[in-house]
């Protein structure tokens, strides 16, 4: 190990110190929407404003220890009682945490008629407190310290770069798949909590910007480049990943009816509307990328070869079937598409799996954000706002190796 290196984990490992309550910042994360009703609860007691400074409580708080909600014309159903708003505001009374729908979160629950007539449902948390909650929803508790530790940062980097990502939705983050897995308190545990604390406010940068701090479960032994997700960096490169350990998402094979293909494919406008499954002869893959990952698959009808990418061939087949576009056979059997392939997920920055893997072999934080996302930097979150962050000087530089 290099000797910047070693100076690099020594300068992370005094990163224990929270940061001023100025430095705080709140995420808005989506749990629910479109629902019809909601029930919020505290056993501490609750507090419902309108969701605007300054505003009174609705309800009196000594006394209120669930919440049912509902969409109403003109308002909201709060209670048994309309309310002619928008947007609540439901707060622990004592700090505690609240459950929705039976499920417990930190922070407060934003409740916010949608234009389809539904309700949509946000958690307004800070920063730190979803970190305990995404990084024991992404991996295991028992993963090792230094992988824990790398999860964290990447998770932060990823949240922090997407505020105001959905801002015309009004909320930041969305509870799964499409960006960060997060279960609550449930997900919470004390070697998440310590990895979370120990990494606090530290965010990876390019240059100037928050790195793409993208991950998936399993890379197959390969990363993807970030062209894959259209977003080229030096840093999302194409490499063999020799620490990605065998596991269940190392290797497998699905078997995907060609009816439920074509329909996926149909809706998502990777072919023509009105295509049946009788027209098609064969599937077959096209070309592949650096890594392994299908570019196309190839669709052999009667009038001819359509190509269909192979990022829509997986989410048009099941994303959770067909686990990534590491293809490694691909043919029709009657009506049956049967795949096998390598890795879980999309392959670009960190493997969750390889960094267990390096974090086994001995391999610190350090080692591997620098593997993963190779010349980027961490720094300390100094402050930031909405629409202007600033940040503290480099607490390191990425060595190449």
């Amino acid at each position: 190990m290099t000797r910047l290196a070693l100076a690099a984990i020594t300068v992370l490992t005094c990163i224990t110190t929270w940061l001023p309550a100025s430095a705080q910042t709140t995420l808005r994360v989506l749990l629910l929407r479109h629902q019809l009703q909601t029930v919020v609860a505290s056993a501490g007691g609750l507090v419902v404003r309108p969701f605007q400074a300054g505003a009174q409580p609705l309800l009196t708080p000594d006394v209120t220890t669930v919440i049912d909600v509902r969409p109403q014309a003109g308002g909201l159903l709060l209670a048994g009682t309309i309310q002619t708003m928008d947007k609540l505001l439901i707060s622990p009374l004592t700090g505690a945490t609240v459950t929705v729908d039976g499920e417990g979160y930190r922070g407060s629950v934003l409740i916010e008629r949608d234009a389809e007539g539904g309700i949509s449902v946000i958690d307004v948390v800070e920063l730190e407190d979803y970190l305990y909650s995404v990084v024991g929803s992404e991996v295991a508790a028992s993963t090792p310290a230094s992988a824990l530790q790398a999860q964290a940062v990447v998770a932060r980097t990823y949240a922090v770069a997407h505020l105001g990502a959905h801002e015309d939705l009004g909320f930041d983050l969305r509870a799964g798949d499409q960006d960060q897995a997060y279960n609550g308190i449930a997900a919470e545990s004390a070697p998440v909590v310590n990895a979370v604390d120990a990494t606090r406010g530290v965010v990876m940068l390019y240059g100037d910007h928050l790195a793409s701090a993208y991950y998936s479960a399993c890379d197959g032994g390969y990363t993807s480049d970030g062209r894959a997700l259209n977003d080229p960096q030096p840093y999302l490169q194409a490499v063999r990943d020799p620490y990605c350990p065998m596991s269940p998402y190392m290797q497998w094979s699905a078997s995907v009816p060609l009816t439920d293909l074509i329909a996926g494919l149909a809706a998502r406008g990777a072919i023509a509307q009105g295509v049946a499954a009788s027209e098609v002869r064969g599937v077959r893959p096209g070309p592949v990328d650096a890594s392994g990952r299908l570019q196309t698959v190839v669709l052999g009808l009667r009038g001819g070869d359509v190509s269909v990418a192979g990022t829509a061939f997986r989410f048009a087949a099941g994303a959770r079937l067909v686990k990534s576009t590491r293809i490694t056979a691909l043919h029709l059997d009657g009506d049956l598409v049967r795949v096998s392939g390598e890795g879980y997920g999309h392959g670009v920055g960190m493997c969750q799996l390889g960094a267990r893997g390096m974090s086994e072999a001995g391999l610190g934080v350090y080692a591997i954000l620098d593997f993963y996302y190779p010349g980027a930097i961490l720094t300390q979150l100094a402050s930031y706002e909405r629409r202007s962050r600033a940040f503290a000087q480099p607490l390191r530089i990425a060595a190449r190796r």
